[in-house]
């Protein structure tokens, strides 16, 4: 019988660690998305994204005023509102799909509460909870930029696993 030597023991051991890690993270980038929606393919839990900037708060959406834009559905409270989405959505879809911004400057994606939000230089944040609100407030600037960096890296993983 042969006994393992130093190095199969630790190529083993690599081994394992790089099987367990693949089992954990790979299904949570194949089921990545670069919109956060419900199991009901529902963006932003069915608030409506135009409302922030029209009335400074969060207001649900209705399923008679949807559309769909990335492959999620979108709702909204009127049909002005649906039709200004129409006109130019990336000027009122949720920075970062709609994760959690803070979370997002972490290098993670969390879903978010819509009723937790911030509009900053004429861009919608929205966060896990008024905690984590508040903990960005007190530094956007700071937050925005690493926020935009880890997002930016986090589509080039995406966009490099969908080209393999």
């Amino acid at each position: 019988m042969k006994l393992p030597t130093e190095r199969s023991r630790s190529r083993w051991t690599f081994n394992f660690y790089f099987l367990l890690a693949v089992t954990v993270f790979a299904p949570l980038l194949a089921g990545f998305r670069p919109i956060s929606v419900s199991p009901e393919n529902i963006a932003l839990s069915g608030y409506d994204t135009v409302a922030y900037f029209l009335q400074d708060k969060a207001v649900k959406g209705s399923p008679a005023n949807s559309i769909e834009w990335h492959g999620a559905v979108w709702r909204f409270h009127s049909k002005s509102n649906l039709r200004l989405f129409k006109k130019s959505p990336e000027k009122f879809a949720p920075t970062f799909g709609g994760y959690c911004a803070l979370a997002v400057a972490e290098g993670e994606v969390v879903t978010c509460n819509p009723e937790a939000f911030h509009i900053e230089d004429g861009k919608l944040y929205v966060m896990k909870n008024h905690e984590i609100l508040e903990i960005w407030k007190n530094n956007p600037k700071s937050y925005m930029i690493k926020a935009r960096l880890e997002w930016a890296r986090m589509m080039q993983e995406v966009e490099g696993n969908v080209q393999e």
